[in-house]
Parts: structure tokens; sequence; C-alpha cells
């Protein structure tokens, strides 16, 4: 792990902290391929069952790294007889890295303080359940200099606000406020920022105590299911439970509530 990004471990949770306060938390295009090895890193712990990611010092992240989007200025503006493979090669393979953040069945919660914009915008919205502090400002400016939002800003920000919504937020490259965020339905909760840390933990400690292998289904059919009709989706519910259904935590869960205790998962 390098040392733009902290990780620790606490009990069956992995906190993920941004670790570039003097930059404002600002992201490069390596970082995102540093964070999806962490998370797919993670993903093969079997003791880990929720992460939580966040940001150090006094925002979540400002966006991208203005000096590594000027290192991509001659990708760009060269490629125009090269019919744009190059870019799309590269939005690709960033979109591989915040895949991934989805695809994984350990639910991501992020806690967002202060202000997000453009690429970490992104980064959140690949995230499962999002806090902000309530006076959190947010917004995708890349129109503002000639491009648009890429690794998921239009896509996956039209299907949690809806098509206007998405379009009002990329096409002015505005500042939101977190209210709007939380009417919207890209924040869960608003907090205190002196409070979103502790209520973000709580949260990802009481999905962390439920069985892993149920949480991750859940994850599954949610996220799977938004490319499938309901009746797809109904049955991959069904596929899930039978999975579920045949395992030693269910058997687990289902004694330790006869017996009055707590349940001691496997994840198998």
């Amino acid at each position: 792990m390098g040392d733009n990004f902290l990780g620790e471990k606490k009990g069956h949770v992995y906190h993920i902290t941004i670790n570039r306060p003097d930059k404002r938390n600002a992201l490069t295009f390596e970082m995102l391929q540093e964070i999806a090895d962490m998370v797919e890193g993670l993903a093969k712990d079997p003791e880990i069952r929720a992460i939580l990611l966040k940001g150090a010092g006094k925002m979540f992240s400002s966006g991208v790294d203005l000096g590594s989007l000027a290192g991509l200025l001659p990708l760009f503006t060269a490629d125009e007889a090269a019919g744009g493979g190059g870019i799309r090669d590269l939005v690709a393979k960033g979109q591989r890295c915040y895949n991934l953040l989805e695809s994984i069945e350990i639910p991501i919660i992020c806690a967002i303080h202060n202000r997000v914009q453009g690429m970490a915008v992104e980064l959140v919205l690949a995230c499962d359940i999002r806090l902000m502090s309530e006076e959190c400002a947010w917004g995708l400016q890349e129109v503002k200099f000639g491009l648009i939002p890429d690794l998921g800003g239009n896509t996956r920000l039209s299907r949690l606000v809806g098509p206007a919504r998405a379009m009002e937020v990329n096409m002015t490259g505005r500042l939101f406020t977190a209210r709007q965020a939380l009417q919207w339905g890209l924040a869960s909760y608003l907090y205190p920022e002196e409070k979103l840390f502790e209520e973000a933990e709580k949260l990802a400690i009481e999905i962390a105590s439920n069985a892993p292998l149920a949480v991750g289904s859940i994850k599954k059919v949610v996220r799977r299911g938004l490319a499938f009709d309901q009746a797809t989706q109904l049955e991959m519910e069904g596929f899930y439970q039978s999975i579920c259904g045949r395992s030693e935590d269910f058997r687990e869960g289902v004694n330790a509530m006869l017996e009055k205790r707590a349940p001691v998962w496997k994840r198998k």
C-alpha cells in the first residue's frame, strides 16, 4: 500500500482513508488502480465484512489532480487522427477500477465530508452507501474544461437521481448541497461533520455483524439486477437464496437465534 491511501483493519471493518490532505485529497489516475488493488485484496480476506471509505484532512476530495490531468493533454490532443482509440482505452481502464468496487461482495460505505468533486464524486457513486456531512458541497465540473464525466458520472448518477437531475448536475458544473444529495437519493443520511465518521463506522459495524454470504448476495442481486427486468431480478433472488439456504451460516443463524446468542459466521 502506498502513501496515497491508509488502511486499518478494525474488527470486521476495514477503513480506507484517502491520504493526500496537502493536495485536498486530489486523485491521480494511478490512484484509481491503487484503490482497486486494495479492494480486490480485501475481497480475499474472510474476516473483512465491510469497508469504510473516507478522506483525511479538511475535505473528502477535490477530484482529479490537475497535474495528472494535464499529463493527459498530449494523448488527448494528439489522438485525433487515431480516432480516439487511446482515449477510450484509458477511460475503460479507469472504469474497470471503479467497477471493481461495485462487483465485490463486500459492501462499501462512504463517509463524505466538506466537499467532493469530479472524479471523486464518481468514486463515491461506485460505493454502496453514502453518508455526508451537513455542509458538504458536491458536483462534477468536467464540462467546464471541455470534457464529460467518464467514470460513471453520467451512468451511475442518472440511475441514482434520474436523467434530468444528472443532466443538470453535469451540464451546469455547479456545486450542489448535501440536502439536495439527500433529497435526490445520492446520500442516505446527513450528519454534523464531527459525528459523520462515528455514524459511518456504526453503520459499517452493524452491516458487518450480519451473515456475510447473505450481505454479499444482497449486494449482487441489487447491483447486477439493475441490468435486467423485474422477472429476471426476482429469479436472481431465488438463485442466491438457494445458496444462502444451504450454507453453514444459515444453520448457525437459526441456532443462534433459538439459543439467544450472537452467531459465529464462517462465510460458508
